[in-house]
């Protein structure tokens, strides 16, 4: 199978500024920071793919690597089956990169003369730049204050023209390290939409979309990978990854008038993690339940309570939340 991305044991170190007493007694010795040490991925053309992990992860450095602006120091990447170490320029033609840091902007020209003159970098023709960039600012709601000087911004205006910038040369694959940060609600939900509806629905485009905001990955990646210190930990679905972390399922029962010797008999039950008692105004006991993998297990234990006289009025699955997840993954190492 062909990837539009793939990664094969790919690793990053930088080196550490040696102190006196290092270069004298260690001269010849490298001093390093593993910033990625054998990182494997996959992602096929039209996906989003999330790389989620804590500051530091690798993240960054994973994206900086794939746009070519960094080269490995170990192993091979390669964007569209081109090397990101001998085809530089091809590869910066199929690509986009969103990235909000401030000193990539001119201060001192407005929004849209900034995007104007990002598109003349990028060979883009006049009369066709103009009319992208328009739309961009209106659809980012930069319409009212492109003439603006950048200086004169809102962190989170900065970061809507970085958006803009990104999407400048309409890439086949666009890279957005943490896009939403600084957006309005609204903003943040008209670019998700862009880029779930527009870039990856309609026109095909793959995503990758580095971030912190898990609801933002759990909303819109088909696919991510959580990195902690440089390794990738975990990749796959979100379903696929749910389940590897859940060694058992959870539910929660709830019961019609249940009596107190019922409840009695339920608190000494293995299965049983908590109960919530009905309120005076409510009919229904709810109760949570962890059980095995197999489903099995949760049938018995729905017939141990309609044996006892318990009315199970309904039943349903905790899904865990992908914020469960990265937290056991990230604790564990």
């Amino acid at each position: 199978m062909s990837y539009v991305i793939e990664t094969v044991n790919l690793s990053k170190n930088f080196p550490v500024l040696k102190g006196y007493r290092d270069i004298f007694l260690h001269p010849f010795r490298k001093k390093e920071i593993r910033a990625l040490h054998d990182v494997t991925i996959q992602i096929n053309e039209g996906d989003i793919f999330g790389l989620l992990g804590p500051n530091g992860a690798g993240k960054t450095t994973l994206i900086k690597i794939l746009c070519t602006l960094v080269l490995p120091s170990a192993g091979s990447a390669y964007v569209k089956g081109l090397n990101v170490t001998r085809d530089e320029q091809s590869i910066r033609k199929l690509i986009g990169y969103v990235i909000s840091e401030e000193r990539s902007f001119y201060w001192r020209l407005s929004g849209r003369q900034n995007l104007n003159f990002f598109a003349k970098l990028n060979n883009i023709p006049n009369r066709e730049a103009g009319q992208r960039i328009e739309r961009l600012l209106d659809f980012l709601g930069l319409a009212d204050d492109a003439g603006r000087m950048f200086k004169d911004y809102s962190t989170g205006m900065r970061q809507k023209l970085a958006i803009a910038r990104g999407l400048l040369t309409d890439p086949v694959i666009l890279f957005m390290d943490e896009p939403t940060n600084g957006l309005d609600p609204v903003s943040a939900h008209n670019l998700k939409m862009l880029v779930k509806e527009k870039l990856a629905g309609e026109k095909k485009k793959t995503v990758i979309f580095a971030t912190h905001n898990l609801r933002d990955a759990e909303e819109l990646c088909s696919r991510i990978a959580i990195i902690q210190n440089g390794e990738v930990r975990v990749e796959g679905t979100l379903e696929d990854i749910k389940s590897k972390f859940n060694e058992s399922k959870r539910y929660v029962m709830r019961l019609r008038n249940a009596e107190n010797g019922l409840l009695e008999k339920v608190y000494t039950m293995a299965f049983v993690k908590k109960i919530m008692p009905a309120s005076n105004m409510s009919e229904f006991t709810e109760i949570e339940i962890e059980a095995g993998n197999n489903s099995g297990s949760i049938h018995r234990f729905v017939k141990e309570i309609v044996d006892m006289g318990g009315e199970v009025f309904s039943l349903y699955e905790i899904e865990p939340a992908l914020e469960d997840v990265f937290s056991e993954i990230v604790k564990s190492k």
